[in-house]
């Protein structure tokens, strides 16, 4: 007799780590393996500003870091409330904000503390599929609304504005949006909010690359809302901007409270049963707002020479296009010969031909038959030139291998 897991976890699929498996069993063959899968900077060489290290590090030897208040340390909650009243918007108070163990902690706190069984939740396609994840597994329903690649990944009002159900409880933005580094347009958010007002639903607002943007950010959903009585959470971290995904330091933010006591009286419930999130972190929250705007500065424009390269390199193969990502170090890139396949089926020859792991469209909700996959742009352009290389070579001959046949 064994011991049968429960059916959450079957609903739960998490596609970014999904496909490491087969990576995995690839370098138990002794395969080597190029990991352009996961937007982790660390794994490329990027270091977190030495300030941050120092004021952790500094804090975990003579500090407190024992169990602080479950919604996070004051000064950390404080930091964020300041950073975000200065973003414009209604003013933002150290009790509307939450420290979590990364966004996605955020998200999961969030959507556990929203869904009841049978509940929906919008969210974009592609979109960053954690939440569809999150929603599976607390037995909510995932309704995609797509992103329109011939129109810069933008989504459809009137297609959302069909979608929406009696059972419907929120509406996330990806914005800009992981995988495909588009930034959804000031006035398109505003009519997005305006829609979730009307219909009385949550604003999930996922913001974490807003700062890694290669032209003009978007405006905060907290800052379009501000007129607008609709209930907001963003969702922010330092993971990316700073460098730091393994300090697990995130938080939630609260807009039009208000809108939703009972909501926030049930997130602060169930954070209370893991404690706190982790403590060392919290205290690099007030000087990365405040000190490191150079280092973002930095980052963000190293990553657009990365991407210039990547969009030229795609240019330069025949039965591959992309749009030009907007922000982060993600490239939504189109394999337009599947043969019948499936854009999980080219991954996955892809990896075996070439060692290149990349995320298949899919994963993020795009249509499986279309082509899509996700490649991160954080190796140097030697590394890249070379990965790029060997997906020409395959690219190539799958085509002529198609011809042929």
């Amino acid at each position: 007799m064994t011991i049968r897991p429960s059916q959450r976890t079957t609903n739960f699929d998490y596609a970014i780590r999904h496909v490491v498996q087969a990576a995995e069993a690839l370098e138990r063959r002794g395969r080597a393996v190029t990991y352009l899968n996961i937007g982790d900077p660390q794994t490329f060489g990027f270091r977190p500003p030495a300030t941050l290290v120092e004021i952790v590090a500094r804090q975990m030897r003579d500090g407190f870091t024992g169990y602080t208040h479950s919604a996070g340390l004051p000064d950390a909650r404080a930091a964020v409330a300041d950073y975000a009243t200065a973003l414009g918007g209604t003013p933002t108070t150290f009790e509307d904000v939450m420290m979590t163990a990364g966004a996605s902690e955020a998200a999961d706190l969030l959507l556990s503390a929203l869904l009841d069984s049978g509940d929906e939740v919008l969210t974009p396609a592609p979109g960053y599929p954690i939440y569809p994840a999150i929603i599976n597994k607390l037995g909510g329903r995932t309704i995609y609304y797509h992103l329109d690649p011939k129109d810069n990944w933008q989504p459809s009002l009137d297609e959302i504005q069909e979608l929406i159900t009696p059972r419907t409880r929120a509406l996330v933005l990806i914005n800009p949006n992981n995988p495909t580094g588009a930034i959804t347009p000031d006035e398109t958010t505003r009519l997005l909010l305006e829609l979730a007002a009307e219909n009385n639903l949550l604003v999930i607002s996922d913001e974490v690359y807003r700062e890694l943007c290669f032209e003009q950010s978007p405006q905060p959903a907290s800052v379009t809302g501000a007129d607008i009585d609709v209930p907001i959470a963003t969702l922010e971290s330092l993971s990316k901007t700073h460098c730091v995904p393994g300090w697990r330091v995130g938080w939630m933010r609260f807009s039009h409270k208000q809108k939703m006591r009972a909501l926030i009286d049930g997130v602060m419930r169930l954070a209370g049963g893991r404690l706190c999130s982790p403590t060392p972190a919290q205290y690099a929250v007030r000087p990365a707002l405040e000190s490191e705007k150079t280092f973002v500065k930095d980052f963000t424009n190293e990553m657009r020479r990365r991407r210039d390269f990547v969009v030229r390199r795609v240019a330069e193969i025949e039965g591959l296009s992309c749009v030009a990502p907007q922000s982060a170090f993600y490239l939504m890139a189109q394999a337009h010969d599947l043969n019948g396949d499936t854009d999980e089926r080219f991954v996955l020859d892809l990896l075996e031909a070439t060692g290149i792991l990349t995320v298949h469209g899919s994963g993020f909700g795009a249509d499986p038959r279309h082509g899509f996959f996700r490649i991160v742009f954080l190796a140097d352009e030697v590394l890249l030139d070379e990965a790029f290389a060997k997906i020409e070579n395959f690219v190539t001959y799958s085509r002529e291998k198609m011809l042929v046949g």
